[in-house]
């Protein structure tokens, strides 16, 4: 191609081109790979019409991926939304049960089940499973839009009440907003004026998130060394000549067609017509784009911004892969690790069905004897005559005249050929992890012990392709709660989870930090893991605590470890304990407690009180009738005062009378 490719051209007809071209070569990077997986579906299906034709085989392959299947992913994951730090928050525990069953209610209404299990066996089969998050709302059409509209008085020359000839009204012209005139015929009047119909209005009455399986043919990507190298990814959808003209109109009519349904292929390898269009649906993440184009066409079909504002722009999590390194994103199928004892277990089983086609009873009698031809054919208990019975028994019985061709030899060789095979398919659970589900399983006579260490042998292997399930099936649930969030309105939540939502809850929930701060999204499964380490961290922490206060609490009361000592050693071995750090302020602010009075000096407290209290009483007594005599004598201090005051008085009377 020419260099004008290497990056998207700003002209609308060179970028479907640059699209198309981008396409081909990452399809080119698989080719190889999609071809032999085509064989590999086809063996995993063995229900080639000609299979009875072909060599003896051992299916071991099916047998394997149902096995892992079923080990891998059993039951429906329940969505599980906590408050990520555990504290006391209102706001985030109201989100926490809203965006809970929000995501339960989009699980229980599709089959979530089928779509996991079709990509957990692409990823076993061909080695990569897709699956993408798609946002259906349902749009509601409501009543007609009432478009109110303006009136204008036609007037004309016209008999007027009295007889005359005058300007008068002789009809109406009617007007939308924009200044258009309307049929009269259109016009519709009531109470508040006159008015026309406009279109229905329509509102958004449910709302829907879904995971979608995708075809391990119909999925494209960029060719990187890893996922997060990545820039663009894409979906094919297949359409028909209708379907074209139904979604773009007379532009579906131009759109060539170059898929054949019927044989799988591109029709550049058959003789006979495609009947389908490719239509790519590309999500750009350097421009943040969903765009669509079609297979050798050379404009753009459709074209829009940012349409889910996910924070990782990507529809899908990242692809469940059976082998992936770090070099690059061409997925390995699985069975390319033990092809080669699964070439030797066809050739084992092959040998085995020819070695038993020869295992038959075959010999030589003397043809003297015809009648021993019947022996082959004879019922129980049947005996057969024979003319020359004595000549049979001079001739040595039958030992003497009969010989079976010898197959201890054939005998010897499917015992060592079976017993190959037994160590073939061993290898081969061996190298797949399934030898660790069959040491896991468990016989009714074994102990729980037994048992237990079994279960955990068994887990051993498989721990790790569990785990990778689980991270895709949390990533599933945090796209769903970030699409939930995003695209949801608040009414339609309410409805969905019966809970109310406050103003402050939405704004958190469409913040991408704020939530992802407050919030933790993950599975049922996975969070049991985590929540069984923490709950047993915090029962280990609880029992060292009780049983270190029980050992140190005697010591402390009888003074032989003082207080401080005994509360460094607490907090000493507390901090060994990453869950206690949230209780480390609380333990440094233990003070030590004051001494308690026993009840004989409580006692004699109170009787130092009583005591205390009368002897105030007394004294307070002495100083009223202190006070009182005191009283008394200024009184009669100045009684004495005035009566000397008035005998003065009257002896100057008598002096001047």
């Amino acid at each position: 191609m020419d260099s004008k490719y290497d990056r998207e051209p700003k002209k609308k007809g060179e970028r479907a081109a640059y699209w198309n071209d981008q396409i081909a070569k990452a399809r080119k990077f698989e080719e190889l790979w999609r071809n032999r997986s085509d064989d590999l579906v086809a063996r995993y299906r063995d229900d080639n019409p000609n299979r009875f034709e072909r060599e003896t085989r051992m299916n071991i392959f099916h047998s394997n991926v149902d096995t892992l299947k079923s080990a891998l992913y059993f039951k429906t994951p329940k969505p599980k939304v906590t408050r990520r730090f555990r504290s006391s928050d209102p706001v985030g525990k109201n989100i926490a049960m809203v965006m809970e069953r929000a995501l339960q209610y989009q699980l229980d209404v599709y089959n979530f089940d089928s779509t996991m299990r079709k990509a957990i066996e692409d990823m076993l089969i061909v080695g990569r499973g897709v699956v993408r998050m798609r946002y259906d709302p349902i749009i509601v059409s409501g009543e007609l839009e009432r478009v109110n509209v303006t009136e204008k008085a036609i007037r004309g020359i016209g008999g007027n009440e009295i007889g005359g000839i005058a300007e008068i009204e002789i009809g109406k012209q009617y007007f939308d907003q924009n200044g258009g005139e309307i049929d009269p015929g259109n016009i519709k009047k009531d109470a508040m004026g006159s008015y026309m119909d406009g279109d229905p209005t329509e509102y958004i009455g449910e709302q829907n998130i879904r995971c979608e399986y995708v075809h391990w043919q119909d999925f494209t990507l960029q060719p990187s060394r890893c996922w997060e190298d990545v820039k663009w990814i894409c979906f094919r959808h297949l359409l028909t000549r209708q379907d074209l003209v139904d979604y773009y109109g007379a532009k579906g009519e131009q759109i060539p067609l170059t898929y054949r349904q019927t044989e799988n292929d591109h029709y550049e390898n058959t003789q006979n017509q495609p009947d389908m269009a490719e239509v790519w649906e590309i999500w750009d993440k350097r421009s943040n784009k969903q765009i669509f184009i079609a297979d050798a066409f050379d404009e753009i079909l459709e074209e829009f911004d940012d349409p889910y504002n996910l924070e990782g722009f990507f529809p899908m999590p990242e692809p469940l892969y059976g082998v992936s390194t770090t070099d690059t994103t061409l997925p390995v199928p699985e069975i390319f690790i033990y092809e080669d004892q699964i070439n030797e277990l066809d050739l084992i089983t092959q040998r085995i069905g020819a070695l038993t086609e020869a295992l038959k009873r075959r010999g030589v009698y003397d043809a003297s004897f015809q009648e021993l031809v019947r022996m082959s054919d004879a019922s129980d208990n049947e005996f057969i005559p024979v003319e020359n019975f004595a000549m049979l028994q001079a001739g040595g019985g039958l030992a003497n005249v009969m010989q079976e061709a010898p197959l201890e030899g054939l005998i010897k060789a499917l015992t060592a050929l079976y017993q190959s095979r037994e160590i073939v398919v061993n290898t081969i659970y061996e190298i797949t992890g399934i030898s660790d589900i069959m040491r896991g399983q468990s016989a009714s006579r074994e102990t729980a012990t037994a048992q237990r260490i079994k279960g955990q042998f068994g887990a051993m292997r498989l721990i790790n392709r569990q785990r990778q399930i689980e991270s895709f099936l949390d990533t599933i649930m945090n796209l769903k709660g970030e699409l939930l969030v995003e695209n949801l309105e608040p009414n339609v939540l309410e409805r969905m989870t019966g809970l109310p939502i406050s103003p402050e809850a939405v704004a958190v929930m469409r913040d991408d930090r704020m939530r992802s701060y407050r919030l933790s999204i993950d599975t049922e499964e996975s969070a049991a893991v985590d929540s069984a380490m923490e709950q047993k961290s915090r029962t280990e922490f609880l029992t060292a605590m009780v049983q270190f206060l029980q050992a140190v609490g005697p010591l402390v009361a009888s003074g032989a470890l003082g207080f401080q000592q005994a509360k460094d050693l607490m907090l000493f071995a507390a901090k060994a304990f990453p869950n206690a750090r949230e209780l480390e302020e609380s333990l440094e602010a233990i003070e030590q407690p004051q001494p308690q009075p026993n009840a004989n000096d409580k006692f004699v407290e109170v009787q130092a009180a009583k005591v205390k209290a009368d002897t105030q009483k007394a004294q307070a007594d002495a100083q009223v009738k202190v006070a009182q005599l005191e009283l008394d004598r200024q009184k009669t201090e100045a009684d004495v005062a005035l009566k000397q005051q008035k005998l003065e008085i009257d002896a100057a009377k008598l002096v001047t009378g």
